[in-house]
């Protein structure tokens, strides 16, 4: 580690209102990126805000130079686009969130106030788990298809059962979710907050029900217990055999879940390999473009069950960068990611991170303004070096 950079990780707070005011500022950003469907209006100030703060909160750091080569690429691939007729705004716009989320890793680190930060998420999961907990009781199906029905022609995500019991929230802000249950489960013998936000995040990612997030929970429980699973052998001795006979008795409802996740092309997982077929298709009429791209800001191909090219996000959103800065890009992008992640978060930091990443790689949920906010939050969190006491 560089001395400018432990000297700026050492260095004391000595001015708490400014710790203050990056906790208020980015509890503004979670809150816009959980409400801001529902609330009309402030769709349009999510990525301003977290852009403003992320420039306010910059400090110097060598880690800042990884970016060169970065910037080189991308700028190269904007040309690319404008001199292909391509709209050099939507170019812009994945250029700069592109740089953005490297960036975030270079702001200085201050020790905030977490509850100020994230009790949005925790709302969000106070919310939809009332949402999903009300409709399995009501037991009124012209009630949950109203709601269903509400949130998708608000653009607000679904709702939706298979048995009438158990209402999965698919909405708009579940994406930080993952963040405050991994969050607080590496900090919850610290504070209530933390405790409290392990039991909200819990349900709250059962009430949003996605089977990433289950499994990205699996894997941070498994990480932070490493230790005490590996003393504790004979507790996995026993675990095994009471798993089998839960899958056993089971496996008739789990394999109906996955029949719908998977069946026809308008399901889940249908939808998203269709788009994985339209970049494959797109790949084979231009190889070159396998290597190096379409270039920033062109929309993705239209599939055979959708037409993608009328949005700038979709459900693998990193296959549709992909498709922009070709495998090139993408493993260029990659190596600055995780150089930063090295030298900016500690251990549990850049545990979270990856988990993180992994919770979105079939969501259109990275790559974007909450990777942006994310990444922010762990380097104030889990810097490489300690910070000094909360203020």
């Amino acid at each position: 580690m560089s001395k400018a950079l432990a000297l700026e990780l050492d260095r004391p707070a000595r001015r708490p209102h400014v710790a203050w005011g990056i906790s208020l500022a980015l509890g503004v950003a979670t809150l816009l990126l959980t409400r801001h469907s529902q609330l009309p209006g402030l769709g349009g100030l999510v990525a301003p805000w977290a852009l403003l703060i992320l420039v306010l909160t910059l400090g110097r750091s060598t880690t800042m130079l990884a970016l060169m080569p970065l910037l080189a690429y991308g700028s190269a691939s904007v040309i690319g686009s404008a001199l292909a007729g391509r709209d050099v705004a939507d170019a812009m716009r994945f250029f700069i969130v592109l740089l953005a989320t490297i960036l975030a890793f270079n702001v200085r680190p201050r020790t905030i106030s977490q509850p100020w930060a994230l009790a949005p998420v925790a709302l969000q999961c106070v919310l939809i788990t009332a949402l999903s907990v009300g409709l399995g009781v009501m037991q009124d199906p012209l009630v949950a298809g109203t709601v269903r029905e509400m949130a998708i022609e608000n653009a607000w995500g679904d709702v939706y059962s298979f048995d009438g019991i158990y209402y999965r929230v698919q909405v708009i802000g579940n994406a930080l979710i993952p963040l405050l249950f991994m969050v607080c489960l590496w900090e919850r013998k610290k504070r209530f907050f933390h405790k409290a936000g392990l039991l909200v995040s819990a349900l709250g990612l059962v009430a949003a029900g996605n089977l990433t997030y289950f499994i990205v929970a699996a894997l941070a429980l498994a990480l932070r217990y490493r230790s005490l699973l590996a003393r504790q052998w004979l507790l996995l001795f026993l675990l095994i055999p009471l798993m089998a006979v839960s899958a056993i008795i089971f496996s008739g409802d789990a394999q109906e879940i996955i029949d719908r996740k998977f069946e026809g092309s308008d399901s889940s997982m249908g939808v998203r390999f269709d788009q994985v077929d339209a970049a494959q298709r797109s790949f084979e009429n231009s190889p070159a473009s396998l290597v190096f791209g379409a270039g920033l800001g062109a929309r993705f191909p239209d599939g055979k069950e959708r037409n993608y090219s009328e949005f700038l996000y979709i459900e693998l959103q990193a296959l549709y960068v992909t498709y922009q800065i070709g495998i090139l890009g993408m493993l260029l992008y990659m190596l600055t990611v995780a150089w930063c992640v090295r030298r900016r978060l500690n251990m549990e930091g850049r545990s979270i991170f990856w988990l993180y990443m992994l919770s979105g790689i079939t969501n259109p949920y990275i790559l974007d303004t909450n990777q942006i906010v994310m990444t922010m939050l762990l380097v104030h969190l889990f810097p490489a070096r300690t910070t000094p006491p909360a203020p």
